[in-house]
């Protein structure tokens, strides 16, 4: 039962530490922003939800290809997936991204019925600033279920945990003090770039262990 739900727990944290995050980011932008500051997170946490949901998605796709391909020893078939998993998250990114620099004014202006010129500009900047991370949340999402995947949980429960509480709190609090709202909208991009760099350090080391089976 216990390595079930140590194969969860990384989802887990995933849907908990959202809310938490949540909660830091409206009070540090009613510090700067007062409430027209919280309604443009909306826009941008509404937009985030819904791409995070499709990256967790492509990586809820590929866990039964990987974990056949782990369990019957098929290295190339792990091997193939995931790069398949990585290549697919980060073509729909650059999609993503561009629809939403292109298109951050019509998107803001969805949420923002009332016209409040404050909030647009808010809105819009947070967009493009927010979402220069999603490429990197892409690729920690296809790694953190990759892990869970190959029967190696705890780098799972790390990637899940770095970018869902330890790093991204901090440094919401850190770079807010340096570059106020602006510091807000870049601390995701900042921990997703850093949680990354120590993903594929993990999937590398692992990687070359003698009872793993990827090549």
């Amino acid at each position: 039962v216990l390595p079930l739900l140590s194969l969860g727990f990384p989802s887990l944290v995933t849907e908990v530490s959202s809310g938490i995050v949540i909660i830091v980011f409206n009070m540090i932008l009613l510090k700067f922003q007062g409430n027209v500051g919280v309604a443009a997170y909306g826009v941008v946490a509404n937009l985030s939800l819904v791409i995070i949901a499709i990256y967790t998605g492509i990586a809820q796709g590929i866990q039964p290809l990987l974990s056949k391909g782990y369990g019957s020893g098929n290295k190339e078939q792990v091997k193939r997936v995931l790069h398949y998993g990585i290549i697919t998250v980060l073509l729909l990114s650059c999609v993503i991204y561009t629809l939403i620099f292109c298109l951050d004014g019509p998107i803001a202006s969805v949420f923002n019925s009332e016209h409040n010129r404050q909030l647009q500009e808010i809105a819009q900047t947070g967009l493009k600033l927010y979402f220069t991370g999603i490429w990197f949340a892409g690729t920690n999402i296809i790694l953190s279920g990759y892990f869970t995947s190959t029967d190696c949980a705890k780098p799972a429960h790390g990637i899940s945990l770095l970018r869902g509480l330890i790093v991204i709190v901090p440094m919401a609090f850190l770079l807010s003090a340096l570059w106020g709202t602006a510091g807000v909208w870049l601390a995701f991009p900042v921990t997703e770039l850093i949680v990354a760099i120590s993903s594929f350090y993990l999937y590398r080391r692992l990687r070359d262990r003698p009872d793993r089976i990827e090549a």
